[in-house]
């Protein structure tokens, strides 16, 4: 039987696979690909550097590397990203995906996007070896679902773009002494236009959210039995003085109760 035809502009999946096994602290890049890249984050944390700008990846994040940009991947040295990609081509992608907004500069898609998005990769990637007349529909029908989302939602603020960046600044550097008027000056925005913006859309104030990431570092760190409760919040960044008052206020336990009610598990 002869295979069904598709379109030649319509997109072609050329590869398809997981990333389940990547080391902590890994860096991969620079590499400039000649193919559209599909990402999607489902657990872990890492960055993705496109030519030369920052933006942190975390869990329930799916974005989009354009052909020509020079990338670099990278994971966290804390519970490092773990998800699925796959590589496209096809002469429609780059006129639909600059339709919906996505470019170098902001590559991601909604956050609420992300649950149908990852049910058609996880589609996509459980279709990879068919080669029955149908295979080629059936996975370009998950890439027009993929597409279709994307275009339903548009072009997308650009007042996201800055804070991304802020929490990428934070995601990499979380355990230095970060300042939030500096975070603000190195994505171009002033002290409080920064702090108002970057609640609008994160929903708390940048030192919230510094905090709130310090904490869950701290506590995937402390389920190490070697690591001390001191030793794990001097790694973090978190300051000794407060640091006690900070962990109660949002976990409800000080560190050590934290720590013996993990090792009692």
């Amino acid at each position: 039987m002869n295979n069904i035809l598709i379109s030649e502009s319509a997109p072609l999946l050329l590869e398809i696979d997981r990333d389940v096994d990547l080391a902590p602290g890994t860096v991969f890049g620079p590499i400039v690909r000649s193919a559209y890249i599909f990402d999607c984050n489902i657990s872990g944390y890492g960055s993705v550097i496109i030519n030369g700008l920052e933006f942190p990846v975390s869990p329930g994040d799916f974005y989009i590397l354009l052909p020509g940009d020079r990338i670099i991947h990278t994971t966290a040295n804390i519970n490092p990203r773990r998800g699925i990609w796959c590589s496209l081509d096809g002469l429609s992608l780059g006129r639909i995906l600059s339709s919906c907004g996505i470019t170098a500069t902001n590559p991601f898609a909604p956050k609420d996007m992300f649950p149908s998005l990852c049910r058609a990769m996880e589609g996509l990637y459980e279709l990879r070896n068919d080669t029955d007349p149908g295979a080629e529909l059936r996975r370009t029908s998950f890439l027009y679902s993929i597409l279709g989302e994307l275009a339903r939602v548009g072009q997308k603020s650009d007042s996201i773009v800055p804070i991304r960046r802020a929490i990428g600044i934070m995601e990499n550097y979380y355990n230095t002494n970060l300042d939030i008027a500096n975070i603000a000056d190195s994505v171009g925005l002033a002290r409080s236009y920064f702090s108002t913006l970057f609640k609008s859309v994160t929903g708390m104030s940048p030192h919230a959210y510094l905090n709130k990431l310090r904490i869950e570092r701290f506590c995937t760190l402390i389920k190490n039995e070697d690591i001390s409760v001191s030793t794990a919040a001097e790694y973090v960044g978190l300051d000794p003085q407060n640091f006690s008052r900070i962990f109660r206020r949002e976990t409800g336990k000080t560190p050590l109760e934290y720590k013996r009610s993990l090792h009692k598990k």
